[in-house]
């Protein structure tokens, strides 16, 4: 006797069919024993449909409790809209995400407990962020526990730092992750005084409700990293009733010697590749020269460094270098080793 537990291929053809069919119920409000409510509008929906993708409502619907049995749904905080795509996507799995739907999307999803759309919101948002959005991405994800979303997004806040910091979304961020960014070893940054001006934009940005911060936040900066000037200057201006807290609580707590940010130890480095030579083989064919060679050499501690190599017969390589200094590899093409062989042996 077979197991009943025992999975069964899908027909696909069948499957298509039935969500068709359940997409027309739904279009027509056949048989619908549901009908959620957001404001003024009404979505008449299956409970079945409803509790396959979402979480949220298979709790709801399956709970045994007297909500379980209801037939009007009232959702609070929902733009209907953005329920509509969610609704649109249960009964067709075609999501419909945009620039100017995907965040109102993704909160939504993420009340509604809809994993696949969370998940597209995710890798759609991870793949959008930039110099302008990081900071706003970098406290998305941490409101929404997006462990993929924060990380790519401290990481552009890290690399772009220096142009961040200035916007307001980061003067907005919250004490937790301005600490987190603050502390980090990865912030391109060539000098300290940029973090500590930083920190005090921020603090500044509302002094009256951040004072109870300000131990915590200055604890962040290098301070042994500022010119003894900036040191002298800083403390100085200090008020009296947070200097004493400054210097004695940090100041003096501070190693002998700092680690260095990321971008303190930027050096310019001459990058060498060599370029591919070709030559017509016996066959007639176009054959690769030597593999290509990468090596990187330091003008400050003159030292010559050995970068891994692209495919050894990888031929017509664009090479592209960015403001920020970036080398982008790009283009080429592999030759047919096996077309060579065919060539050989007709011969």
């Amino acid at each position: 006797m077979s197991d009943l537990s025992e999975r069964r291929p899908v027909n696909m053809d069948y499957a298509v069919s039935l969500l068709e069919q359940l997409n027309f119920f739904y279009e027509q409000k056949l048989l619908t024993d549901v009908v959620l409510l957001v404001e003024d509008n009404e979505f008449p929906c299956h409970k079945m449909v409803l509790a396959t993708c979402s979480s949220y409502f298979r709790a709801m619907f399956m709970s045994g409790l007297s909500e379980s049995k209801q037939t009007n749904v009232h959702l609070k905080n929902v733009d209907p809209a953005t329920l509509q795509i969610i609704i649109t996507y249960a009964y067709t799995g075609n999501l419909a995400i945009n620039d100017s739907t995907v965040e109102p999307l993704y909160e939504t999803a993420c009340f509604l407990q809809v994993e696949d759309v969370l998940l597209q919101c995710r890798d759609y948002l991870v793949k959008k962020i930039h110099a302008d959005n990081c900071v706003r991405m970098l406290s998305i994800g941490d409101l929404f526990s997006c462990v993929e979303l924060k990380q790519s997004a401290k990481r552009m806040v890290e690399h772009k730092f220096p142009v961040v910091y200035r916007q307001e979304a980061f003067l907005q961020l919250s004490h937790e992750l301005l600490v987190d960014v603050l502390c980090s070893d990865n912030l391109n940054v060539e000098k300290e005084e940029t973090v500590r001006e930083a920190a005090m934009l921020w603090l500044e940005y509302n002094m009256e409700a951040r004072s109870q911060y300000l131990s915590s936040v200055l604890s962040q900066i290098r301070i042994d990293a500022l010119s003894e000037v900036t040191q002298r200057a800083w403390f100085q201006g200090l008020p009296p009733n947070d200097k004493s807290v400054v210097v004695q609580g940090l100041y003096k707590s501070m190693p002998k010697f700092f680690k260095p940010r990321l971008g303190m130890t930027k050096e310019e480095m001459l990058i060498f590749m060599e370029a591919t030579s070709e030559w017509p083989s016996d066959m007639g064919q176009v054959m690769a020269g030597p593999n290509h060679t990468v090596v990187c050499y330091s003008p400050q501690a003159e030292k010559v460094y050995k970068l891994s190599n692209p495919p050894g017969d990888l031929q017509k390589v664009g090479t592209l270098v960015t403001p920020d200094n970036d080398v982008f590899i790009a283009g080429g093409q592999i030759p047919l080793k096996n077309s060579i062989l065919i060539q050989s042996l007709r011969h």
